[in-house]
């Protein structure tokens, strides 16, 4: 087991570099990276609990990312499997109050927003240049949590300036 969670995510982040980038990576190419990294032992564990999820499979040699990988993976590297698009000129937000009661929703919903590449411009209000995905809007009515929050877009957003440097690498302004 790694020493710290935060090595834990290290080495998990070291492992997703080759499935955000292309979904399968043979076995050959998996162990050459973890006998080029001193800790060894815990890429490999990292491999097998990645398995154990169920957020890859292993067959004929060969590492693929599942269906429920996919997201998981992008929330490590979210431009690397996607092409960049062109901006439609709009900025989506999200806005949302959950009750200090429900602060789990609330963790679960900006966890949403983090894997669905929204930025957060306050602590409740977030923006993204892409459009809500539909399999966003399904997670968040089946996390009951579509009562706390309001959706807008808008064509005019003053001083977007740093919102463009920090999606730049997702649209093409």
């Amino acid at each position: 087991m790694a020493k710290t969670s935060r090595d834990a995510r290290r080495h998990v982040r070291q492992l997703s570099k080759f499935f955000s980038s292309v979904g399968t990576v043979t076995e050959e190419l998996i162990n050459e990276f973890i006998q080029s990294h001193k800790n060894k032992k815990h890429l490999k564990q990292s491999l097998r609990r990645m398995e154990t999820r169920g957020l890859i499979i292993k067959r004929n040699k060969n590492f693929s990312v599942t269906q429920k990988g996919e997201p998981f993976f992008r929330k490590y590297f979210p431009n690397s499997r996607n092409v960049k698009k062109n901006w439609n000129g709009k900025w989506y937000f999200v806005m949302f109050d959950v009750p200090v009661k429900f602060n789990n929703k609330r963790r679960i919903l900006r966890s949403l927003l983090r894997e669905y590449m929204f930025y957060p411009i306050q602590k409740s209000v977030w923006v993204s240049p892409q459009q809500l995905a539909d399999d966003f809007w399904k997670r968040v009515v089946k996390n009951d949590l579509d009562k706390y929050c309001k959706v807008l877009s808008t064509n005019i957003l003053e001083g977007d300036e740093e919102l463009k440097k920090h999606f730049k690498d997702l649209v093409n302004f």
